[in-house]
């Protein structure tokens, strides 16, 4: 059965750390565009971090179908298709616990608004700087933690001084919100979803809006957070970065390391353009 969609993760699959595009990944993306094949973007991502992908790769924003905030929104052009949010509680006992902790930034995800609050010593204004350079411009950056939302969350993000202190919080996690969702795009990230939130859900919802079958699908993804949709997938790619790897589904094949900024192109010439 023919590939009809491509699920691509965007941070760490298209873009590098410095949130740029590779020739070779935006060429790739763009042949297969060219035979219409369908692109989906499966990502972490609000839906203004998408556009620069989206205009460097040559997708039409009011058209590509989109599966946001790790599964929690998917659109199929302008239009919501599928939504799984946190709730009022939920929100409100992990703003609780995070804005508590050193050394944190909790970010707040609505559909159409990112609320932000720091804790020392994460100096505020270089991160509001750094985070503008993934397109995300925070509507709202809290004094205290009574004035984050707890209303239509559709992801918490929580941003920390390294790959150790995000362990630590997961490690510390609160009984009483185990059953969230926790992935890391970054080592030195804690998304927090609701708990049945994952990509492969949200891919497998809009995928039934558009009448595309899992056996008609390859995923493209580099994360922890990207393994759901990858499962769902009946062809899929994990973009390898080292040496760590996860624990995979028997089906998904790995793209050589050095490729590590050019996984999308890799994936798409192996399975698609067989170069």
């Amino acid at each position: 059965m023919a590939i009809k969609l491509i699920a691509l993760d965007i941070d760490g699959t298209i873009v590098d750390g410095d949130n740029n595009i590779s020739p070779a990944n935006e060429k790739a993306i763009r042949q297969v565009l060219s035979k219409g094949i369908q692109i989906a973007l499966v990502t972490g991502r609000h839906r203004d971090g998408t556009k620069k992908v989206m205009g460097t790769v040559g997708l039409d924003m009011k058209k590509t179908p989109l599966v946001l905030n790790n599964g929690a929104l998917a659109y199929i052009g302008e239009e919501v298709v599928w939504k799984d949010l946190l709730s009022v509680d939920e929100a409100d006992e992990v703003i609780k616990f995070t804005t508590k902790i050193p050394g944190v930034a909790t970010t707040i995800y609505q559909p159409n608004q990112i609320h932000l609050h720091c804790n020392l010593p994460i100096n505020r204004d270089w991160l509001i700087d750094r985070l503008k350079a993934f397109e995300i411009y925070c509507s709202k950056v809290a004094d205290t933690p009574d004035d984050l939302t707890r209303e239509d969350v559709v992801k918490i993000m929580l941003i920390t001084e390294s790959s150790e202190k995000a362990q630590e919080i997961l490690q510390m996690w609160p009984k009483k919100l185990s059953h969230l969702s926790c992935t890391r795009s970054y080592p030195y990230l804690c998304e927090i979803n609701s708990s049945t939130c994952n990509k492969g859900r949200g891919l497998k919802m809009l995928c039934e809006k558009l009448g595309i079958l899992p056996e008609e699908v390859l995923a493209v993804g580099d994360g922890e957070n990207d393994l759901p949709m990858l499962a769902f997938a009946k062809y899929a790619v994990f973009v390898r970065h080292d040496d760590n790897l996860p624990d995979l589904p028997p089906h998904v094949i790995v793209s050589p390391k050095e490729y590590q900024n050019e996984g999308a192109a890799w994936a798409i010439s192996k399975m698609l353009l067989n170069t």
